[in-house]
């Protein structure tokens, strides 16, 4: 046994966190754990594909900051439907 968790246990997952004013048209996608480092950065992206492939080349689930995801809406970087596998929360 290595001691890592399985990448499916759902105490590790990715969250794209809404970009400041001014950022430009991509987000920050953070890898969140309840063991340390509880945040670290995974990644930039510029639409919600990109930030799905991310997350699932880091075999993580994916979650997306309700603001993080209107502002995907609005850039017109992202589906009107919630795709499969994406949660807003």
């Amino acid at each position: 046994m290595t001691g890592k968790r399985p990448a499916d246990d759902g105490t590790v997952y990715l969250q794209v966190m809404a970009q400041y004013e001014g950022r430009g048209a991509h987000w920050n996608v953070f890898q969140v754990s309840d063991q340390s480092p509880r945040i670290t950065l995974a990644g930039s992206v510029d639409s919600c594909e990109q930030a799905r492939r991310l997350a699932t080349r880091a075999k993580r689930p994916l979650r997306i900051s309700p603001q993080a995801w209107q502002q995907m809406l609005a850039a017109g970087v992202a589906p009107a439907q919630t795709p499969e596998g994406v949660t807003i929360a």
